[in-house]
């Protein structure tokens, strides 16, 4: 009687063995996994594109900020400048 650790053995290489096999891997990639991830996408893409609509909104809207903060930012610098440095008259 072999003990419970060839048998565990025994069985995880033949599985190894099975699932080497390239018809074996084809037929378990197009049976199984081709339609679980084709299922999972479907399912996921309404949310990729709103994140992705979500992600451009909020680049637009930092972008705007600092295009708006560095335009106020250059009117106060010129406003400032010519009362700090005098004209020659």
């Amino acid at each position: 009687m072999p003990t419970p650790g060839t048998m565990v053995t025994s069985i995880l290489n033949t599985a190894i063995q099975f699932f080497q096999e390239p018809v074996n891997r084809e037929r378990i990639q197009h049976q199984c996994i081709d339609p679980l991830l084709n299922h999972i996408l479907d399912r996921i893409f309404p949310y990729m594109v709103l994140t992705c609509i979500l992600f451009s909104i909020i680049l637009l809207m930092s972008l705007t900020s600092v295009g708006l903060l560095l335009f106020q930012l250059r009117q106060q610098t010129a406003a400032i400048i010519p009362a700090i440095i005098p004209s020659p008259v």
